[in-house]
């Protein structure tokens, strides 16, 4: 039988990095190469790294494969599906977002080679798993692979414990961990206080907790009893951490300060042995030193000999949050006390740490610190830590995990919804991109929202006419009074048949396999109510042929917290199940945003999303549009009506700091410039395209067809109806272009 293959995806990696999640990598491959367990590991690291694949595997001699994301620059139509994934720059939401999708490729490209992996596991620090586990649930890739998040320490947890105002990508961050840890196959916990810290703080469902794992990691090499040693008389108060704000160095030194004060027969330092980044934050902990003390407290870097400095102290850990400390195991390997903040889930009852037998810990404030140093001080001997590292769960495949379902037999009708008012000259491709969808049940409801313009008033008298012979997939339905784009989506709503729904202006696109894949994985996860489509700006017919984007919309999704200031829960085209609007409708009275309004107000009644990850929906750029006119004053009054939409009290886990984002000039693409005459001319070419997948839906080419035909008073008929209406659109520019000359 062929090994298990199994992928962590890691910036980290000792002794080639720093950080903690590198050690714990490092443990794991140590540890599998000591059992020889029957596992083939690989490593996959996004391009930013700088390491050696080859200088890896050479370090771990051979037991390991090392992968390195391929880095890709500006948009190259020869990449991967023609060129739909979006470049780098794209990703305004979060740069992340970004690195997640450059390993998703990467793994594609992997698993394309014929390299199948059983397991990817993703550290749910900056949410990287998101990508592959929306190309999974979309049916994309990786139907057999279980698709696994380790808890670390996500961004948005240690963000809350630094207490900093967050940045609109730091935000992104935050939600992009959330909803990996959501979305994941399954969930790995050092400890059971840290899966609950985790479902407290992002208050996710109780049925979350059914996917999550304890176990806990190799956190150290074993150190022989006999050779642990304490090498001090007068011991050193160590600090082997980071100086960052949930660290708690400040805490560190008023709590030694405390300790030399309440003890002034205690006679040795306070050394802040760690990693210092010159700042504000380094100045204040520095400045908390009494000017007394200050011979006795000690900033230096990293030791070189950190076993032999720990042997020489005292090591105090005051972290706020931890999932797992290393540095605690290390310590205690070699025989130094460890005072411990018992607030800390890593330190925890539950954890190999008991107060009084192999730690002295305290209840996070300075006097207990000071308390427990004194109590390491003076009865400093105590027995190791003792730990036991669980077999991976990637050896011990779970039957329960959850794979690819089987899509369904079923093809439910999509009523895909077209709103109009004086945009019928670009109807055609709207109709053209329905036209060359892969998916066959398709019924299309298109208002017009009382047009004023000429040429909207023949195209839908005549599609009027037309439609009256029955049969036709196509159904108008024509507002007596301009009823404002949110209402002329719920008379849509109300005319639709389908168990799916797609609004879609008149002037935009939808690409020609998402209403297929947006549907199956629909049918395949019944807990997800919408797929959101990536979206691509052209601000021509051309462009779009030859998908050259001008702008990018990426999304997150359901992301409740992040979404009340700053829409990234999708554009206004997203493919939605029906029954979502049997208690949920447009708001009529809003005369923009009114999608932004509807996505938020679903997310905060717990409905889930998906995202493609390719660009789906192709979305035109030109001047007048409805965003356009949204100034910052009237972005802000927009938000405030969106807010008060919302049901109160707001859901819980709604993280409140990014109100603090409200000042920022609204998110709106810039207004496309005026269309220029000459432009007009390509119509005959683009009409003949039209015309050609018109055909594709017979009924409705009768209909356009009959509806040109109107068009053609005082000709003899010899031209081909395309022409003709090409022509009365050329003359309708020009009549325009004239008047604002």
């Amino acid at each position: 039988m062929s090994p298990r293959r199994v992928c962590l995806v890691t910036d980290e990696l000792y002794p080639f990095t720093q950080g903690g999640i590198g050690r714990l990598v490092h443990n794991f491959v140590m540890d599998s190469l000591r059992r020889e367990s029957s596992v083939e590991l690989h490593l996959l690291f996004p391009s930013t790294v700088a390491v050696v694949p080859s200088a890896i595997e050479a370090h771990f001699g051979g037991g390991v494969r090392a992968h390195v994301a391929q880095s890709r620059g500006t948009w190259d139509l020869r990449f991967d599906e023609g060129g739909v994934y979006p470049p780098p720059g794209a990703f305004t939401d979060t740069f992340q977002h970004a690195t997640s999708l450059e390993l998703m490729l990467q793994l594609r490209r992997l698993e394309a080679s014929g390299l199948h992996f059983d397991v990817i596991e993703f550290p749910d620090y900056l949410g990287w798993a998101f990508c592959t586990l929306q190309e999974k649930l979309l049916g994309g890739a990786f139907a057999n692979t279980e698709v696994v998040v380790r808890l670390h320490s996500t961004f948005g947890i240690i963000a809350q414990m630094e207490r900093q105002l967050l940045t609109k990508d730091n935000h992104g961050q935050s939600e992009l961990e959330r909803k990996a840890l959501l979305d994941a196959d399954r969930v790995i916990a050092h400890l059971p206080r840290v899966a609950d810290f985790n479902h407290a703080f992002y208050r996710f469902p109780e049925q979350w907790k059914q996917k999550v794992t304890c176990q806990f990691p190799p956190v150290a090499l074993r150190t022989d009893a006999s050779l642990r040693s304490r090498e001090w008389e007068v011991p050193d108060l160590l600090f082997v951490s980071k100086v960052q704000r949930f660290k708690r160095a400040d805490l560190f030194v008023r709590g030694a300060a405390t300790f030399m004060r309440n003890h002034p027969e205690y006679t040795g330092r306070a050394v802040l042995d760690c990693v210092m980044v010159p700042g504000e934050h380094l100045d204040w902990v520095k400045s908390l030193v009494p000017a007394d003390l200050r011979p006795r407290f000690v900033f230096t870097g990293p030791s070189k000999d950190r076993e032999a400095l720990m042997r020489r102290g005292i090591v105090v850990i005051p972290s706020d949050y931890e999932s797992v400390n290393l540095a605690a195991y290390e310590a205690s390997s070699v025989g130094a006390p460890l005072v411990l903040n018992g607030e800390c889930v890593a330190f925890a009852p539950g954890s190999p740490f008991v107060d009084g037998v192999n730690c002295y810990t305290f209840d996070g404030s300075v006097n207990g610190l000071a308390e427990a140093i004194a109590r390491a001080w003076k009865s400093p001997d105590l027995r190791p830590v003792e730990w036991t590292a669980d077999v991976p769960y990637w050896e011990t495949p779970d039957p329960r995990a959850r794979r690819a379902r089987a899509t369904t037999a079923r093809t439910p009708l999509v009523s895909v919804l077209i709103t109009n008012f004086n945009l019928a000259r670009y109807l055609p491709e709207a109709l053209e991109s329905i036209a060359e969808s892969t998916y066959p049940e398709v019924e299309i409801i298109l208002v017009d929202d009382a047009s004023t313009d000429p040429f909207d008033h023949a195209m839908m008298e005549r599609i009027a006419v037309a439609s009256e012979d029955g049969g036709s997939n196509l159904r108008l339905i024509r507002n007596p009074v301009n009823r404002g784009l949110p209402a002329s989506r719920n008379i849509a709503l109300d005319a639709a048949r389908g168990e799916y729904v797609l609004p879609l202006d008149a002037d935009d696109c939808i690409g020609p396999r998402f209403i297929q894949l947006a549907v199956e994985a629909l049918e395949r996860h019944r807990e997800y109510d919408v797929v959101v489509p990536a979206t691509g700006y052209f601000d021509s017919d051309e462009a779009l042929a030859e998908r050259r984007f001008c702008d990018y919309a990426m999304f997150l999704g359901d992301c409740p917290s992040l979404g009340m200031v700053a829409n990234r829960l999708s554009s206004a085209t997203s493919l939605m199940r029906r029954s979502l609007f049997e208690h949920t409708r447009y708001d009529e009275r809003l005369r923009s945003y009114e999608d932004w309004d509807l996505y938020l107000r679903l997310t905060h009644a717990g409905h889930r999303f998906l995202v493609t990850n390719a660009i789906h929906f192709h979305y035109r750029r030109r001047g007048g549009s409805m965003i356009s006119g949204v100034n910052p004053r009237r972005h802000l009054e927009l938000l405030n009506q969106l807010h008060r939409n919302l049901k109160h009290p707001l859901p819980a886990g709604i993280q409140l700091d990014p109100f603090l984002l409200l000042a920022v000039a609204p998110e709106a693409p810039p207004p496309a410039p005026e269309v220029k005459v000459e432009v007009v001319h390509r119509l005959h070419g683009v009409m003949d395209r039209v015309n050609v997948s018109l055909k594709r839906l017979p009924l409705l080419h009768k209909a356009l067809k009959y509806a040109a035909s109107g068009l053609t008073a005082g000709t003899d008929g010899s031209r081909p109806t395309r022409y003709v209406l090409a022509d009365a659109l050329n003359k309708r520019v020009r009549t325009i272009a004239s008047s604002i000359r």
